[in-house]
């Protein structure tokens, strides 16, 4: 009757009431930050004293396939080293067996249970002769574990034994899943923070009222904890503009805005005072944060630094407004000399008409010539730097050249015009000048003195890149220079062809340009002809 009695109080009133105890105690130890080996701790006890026998809790390891040590009560460390890196399968002992399949495992008699053969020396040792092994599952019903009462002498388990473990396994469940949790969390915490603080712009989540929770590193430079719109110390380091260059209201700034439910996104450009007195260009995104309810609860903020763009995008505006100023200015004069050039051949032509010597009206007449010439050459570099005043194509410079020419000076059943040049070289504006001066001074050259009376010929202008220089290459196919024309004679001396002041002209602009030029005489079916060669560098 005693030893009924003594049962009946150990798995009723009194029973449940240790069974609580453990379960509650478990619960404060992990609640205070105990680990969770230490959190176990009460529940095997509970088991151990409840059935007089050990008990012991194992957990699956990371890998899955095989057992870690968490808990004992009533076991030495021998067999917790045994348990350590056990494995999980089909053939094991009771608890690698319950991890796997998932279910109770129930061995009445470990010593005649073949599964548990490679450990029946540490059974003998350990004085265990019968051996329950309960999986513990999670919510979700993953196997976490198992835990195992061991007993002295061979026994089966009654359904208030099982009642009793299935108790103590369902605590032991909750605890391994919120110790589970909370590592994850600590591990998503450290790599959020790791993040953040690396990032290569400031971050921080801010309340409703404006109060910081959270920042990094590089948020902390820009902030002292609150939101500019909500704290009157902080707002007068940041200043941001309309495009009419009003100044923003601090209850239109990025994270006022956003605590009214606004996304800003890309953000809003702000001046930020710094510390030290410095100011530097930002733009500051912010977004709205919400409950599962959809309520705001605060603000993400993010400040990036583009003070170096911002400054580069200024300094851009100032230099492209300069340049239209230059380039208005530019065409202005381009205007203005061509209107020059119109008046002055007015006044030529009228002079033409009453000079009646005959050396005199021919120098007129040369002038006269010389300055057509140039107002092409004037209007074709207009026409061309029309779109872009530094530079231009050189071909397309020469072509509508050349046209000028052929339409102005040359008679097509005498002489014709033609221009080779390569599409795609660039070419400053400058140099563009005087390379066309000498083009029309030296084709005028050829239409005056190449060709006879009653001679056909060919004029042909080629221009082409080699390497880091530029050629441009003029031949005729008429009678020829005689021998050293082509250089300019000192003041005084007789003027034969190609020797007055146009070559004068010639050589002048070839030293502009830093070049060399020169002349020979190719020949051509009989025809001597005159071949200009001039090399520039580009």
């Amino acid at each position: 009757m005693g030893d009924r009695k003594a049962e009946r109080d150990s798995g009723g009133v009194h029973g449940s009431e240790r069974l609580l105890l453990a379960q509650k105690t478990a619960l404060e130890r992990a609640i205070g930050g105990a680990g969770l080996d230490e959190a176990l701790a009460p529940l095997v006890r509970a088991g151990a004293e409840r059935f007089d026998a050990r008990a012991a809790i194992v957990l699956v390891s990371e890998g899955g396939l095989t057992l870690r040590f968490a808990a004992a009560a009533g076991l030495p460390d021998s067999y917790a080293r045994a348990m350590d890196g056990a494995a999980i399968g089909p053939e094991t002992f009771s608890c690698g067996l319950a991890v796997h399949s998932g279910e109770r495992v129930v061995v009445e008699n470990v010593a005649l249970d073949s599964r548990w053969a490679p450990y029946h020396a540490l059974a003998r040792e350990h004085g265990i002769a019968a051996s329950w092994s309960t999986p513990i599952r999670a919510a979700s019903g993953a196997v976490l574990g198992a835990f195992t009462i061991h007993h002295a002498t061979p026994r089966v388990p009654g359904p208030q034994d099982l009642e009793w473990v299935d108790r103590l396994t369902h605590t032991a469940a909750l605890l391994i899943e919120r110790d589970r949790t909370e590592r994850e969390r600590q591990s998503s915490e450290a790599l959020l923070s790791s993040v953040l603080e690396h990032l290569p712009v400031g971050v921080a989540v801010y309340d409703t009222q404006g109060r910081i929770t959270r920042s990094n590193r590089l948020m902390r430079d820009y902030t002292n904890g609150s939101l500019p719109s909500a704290d009157d110390q902080e707002a007068q380091r940041w200043r941001a503009f309309h495009p009419d260059g009003r100044p923003v209201e601090r209850k239109d700034f990025s994270g006022a805005r956003a605590l009214r439910g606004e996304i800003v996104v890309p953000g809003m450009d702000f001046l930020h005072r710094a510390a030290d007195g410095t100011e530097h260009w930002t733009r500051v995104s912010a977004a709205p944060l919400r409950d599962g309810g959809g309520r705001i609860t605060g603000v993400v903020v993010v400040v990036s630094d583009i003070d170096a763009e911002k400054r580069a995008a200024q300094g851009l505006a100032a230099a492209l407004d300069e340049a239209r100023r230059s380039e208005l200015v530019a065409h202005e004069m381009s205007h203005r000399i061509m209107n020059s050039f119109q008046l002055l051949h007015g006044l030529v032509s009228m002079q033409t008409a009453t000079v009646t010597d005959p050396a005199a009206r021919k120098a007129v007449e040369q002038a006269f010539s010389r300055i057509q010439a140039m107002a092409l050459v004037q209007r074709r570099l207009f026409e061309a730097t029309r779109n872009d005043l530094a530079t231009l194509d050189a071909a397309d410079y020469l072509q509508r050249l050349g046209e000028s020419l052929t339409g102005a000076f040359i008679d097509s059943g005498r002489c014709t015009l033609v221009i080779d040049a390569a599409h795609g070289i660039p070419m400053p504006a400058a140099q563009a000048s005087s390379m066309g001066l000498i083009v029309t001074e030296l084709v005028l050259n050829a239409l005056k003195h190449a060709f006879g009376a009653q001679q056909q010929g060919t004029v042909t202008v080629r221009f082409e890149a080699c390497g880091d220089d530029r050629r441009l290459t003029v031949t005729d196919d008429g009678g020829g220079l005689p021998d050293g024309a082509g250089m300019v004679k000192p003041a005084g001396s007789g003027q034969g062809m190609g020797q007055g002041m146009g070559m004068t002209l010639v050589h002048g602009l070839v030293r502009q340009l830093g070049g060399t030029l020169e002349i020979d005489r190719p020949d051509q079916g009989g025809r001597p002809g005159t071949r200009f060669v001039l090399t520039f560098p580009a």
